[in-house]
């Protein structure tokens, strides 16, 4: 049996399924809830349709990231297990770090090694191991955030140029971390990185210096994409 028998398997399809519907009616709920609250706060019909339907709109394109991760993770981990992981909390750098760790634990040299094992048994450990590392937020979130977003909200009214000190230096942290891993694996790696970095210069440039609010909001996901095509081109050529 080859691993994506088992990673894209009818089984696995409908555990995804009945996961994503539980998520959807959890959506659901508080859409309602939302929708009675603004009746009760006396909010006008037509503001609230206004409102779902500017965040239809700006929803679609920050979507195209999700697609793009599960375009990416399908090759590695098939369709079903990348689709429920992206539509609930994963996020594309998170998903391929841990199933690259969960691998790399178990004696490979990394995810495409192990696609050619053909072993079974690891599907589990990477599942695992990918549900898991991330549930330290979420339980942190469930007994400490209420408290904490109190003390953050206290912190962001107050005019202190710590507050962006520490948010530049984590930012500069993750980035030194992630960054020069994936820029030294070859020289597709670094021109992909390059163009992609140029992309978000160009983008947050011409958002401010025409005033172009909505494009900030997009810039990640025209930097995934037109990174995503200078990898094919640069393979190519390079």
């Amino acid at each position: 049996m080859d691993i994506f028998d088992i990673l894209n398997s009818r089984l696995l399809y409908i555990l995804v399924a009945i996961g994503l519907l539980i998520i959807f009616l959890i959506c659901l709920m508080f859409f309602m809830r939302a929708k009675k609250r603004a009746k009760e706060l006396g909010i006008e019909d037509e503001k609230v349709k206004a409102t779902i339907k500017s965040s239809l709109i700006f929803s679609i394109v920050p979507s195209i990231a999700v697609i793009i991760g599960l375009i990416t993770l399908t090759p590695l981990l098939g369709i079903p297990w990348p689709w429920f992981r992206l539509s609930v909390v994963g996020s594309l750098p998170y998903e391929l770090t841990a199933a690259d760790l969960a691998v790399k634990g178990l004696g490979y040299a990394d995810l495409a090694s192990y696609q050619g094992s053909a072993d079974i048994s690891a599907i589990g450990t990477i599942m695992f191991t990918m549900t898991i590392a991330i549930l330290g937020g979420m339980i942190f979130n469930i007994f400490f955030l209420e408290k904490y977003h109190k003390k953050v909200s206290g912190v962001g009214a107050k005019q202190s140029p710590f507050r962006e000190l520490a948010l530049s230096v984590l930012t500069f942290g993750m980035v030194t971390v992630f960054f020069p891993v994936e820029f030294l694996k070859s020289k597709t790696h670094a021109a992909v990185a390059i163009t992609s970095i140029l992309v978000t210069i160009i983008l947050g440039k011409i958002s401010k210096k025409y005033e172009v609010s909505w494009l900030s909001d997009f810039i990640m996901s025209f930097a995934l994409i037109i990174g995503m095509a200078a990898g094919v081109f640069f393979e190519g050529v390079l």
